[in-house]
């Protein structure tokens, strides 16, 4: 399979921004060879997982590429800083990365500095929601559970803590959606919630809800529970479902 300029530096970029810290580690390294994965054919993405394993590797590819297109920059960089992303909030190195990136891209640095703040705000954002819909589930859950109508338990918990402790959030953030646990949020609260966004980060929303759904063990009371939101904010069944797969 041919990869496009774009996508060629999405995977480099990508790359690049994991190794920012040192090594590949933890949701990084995964979400970066998921990317791989989803991009390539089996018989490239041998060489592409080598490649990625090696910042110098990375730039060396990196010389070699022609700058994309001008129109396909802040999508490259922002997919490049979502990977600094997925294990908390993106740090002093993976920040210059980005902005070295950005300016073998052509992309002015004030600019990707604005788009990197706007974009870890989003990431926030969006934190805040899926951590109220895993809280919801796992109320849900409890509810259906033998004893009905008990909190979710000690393994539940951590499993919530866990899922706090890897998004991008301050600690301030965490202890308030920590609360979640013992204060069950509503479909209502969270679908009028989504109501408040534009079309677009609804949408990304959405995904990143679905997306939580397919990491975790919710089985059909998470589907019900994923619909009754995309109902509450007016979404029709087909493009509901079409989230889910």
């Amino acid at each position: 399979m041919a990869l496009t300029l774009e996508l060629e530096w999405t995977l480099v970029a990508c790359g690049l921004v994991a190794l920012a810290d040192g090594v590949l580690k933890g949701g990084e390294a995964s979400r970066v060879l998921d990317m791989v994965n989803a991009a390539l054919g089996p018989a490239e993405q041998d060489t592409w997982i080598d490649l990625i394993s090696s910042r110098e590797g990375l730039l060396a590819k990196a010389q070699g590429l022609k700058p994309p297109p001008a129109e396909t920059h802040e999508r490259v960089l922002r997919r490049a800083w979502s990977i600094a992303l997925v294990d908390g909030e993106g740090s002093q190195d993976e920040a210059r990365v980005l902005e070295q990136i950005g300016t073998r891209l052509g992309a002015e640095r004030d600019q990707v500095f604005v788009w990197r703040k706007q974009w870890t705000s989003q990431a926030i954002e969006t934190a805040g929601h899926v951590a109220t819909f895993a809280a919801l589930l796992l109320h849900r859950q409890a509810a259906a559970a033998p004893q009905a109508g008990s909190p979710p338990g000690p393994a539940e918990r951590d499993t919530f803590l866990r899922l706090l402790a890897a998004m991008p959030l301050s600690e301030a953030r965490r202890v308030r959606l920590h609360r979640l646990l013992d204060n069950a949020p509503s479909v209502e609260e969270l679908g009028n919630a989504l109501l408040w966004l534009s079309a677009e980060r609804r949408d990304e929303v959405l995904r990143e809800l679905a997306a939580h759904l397919r990491t975790a063990n919710y089985g059909p009371l998470g589907r019900q529970q994923f619909l009754a939101i995309t109902a509450r904010v007016a979404l029709a069944d087909d493009a509901a479902h079409a989230y889910l797969g």
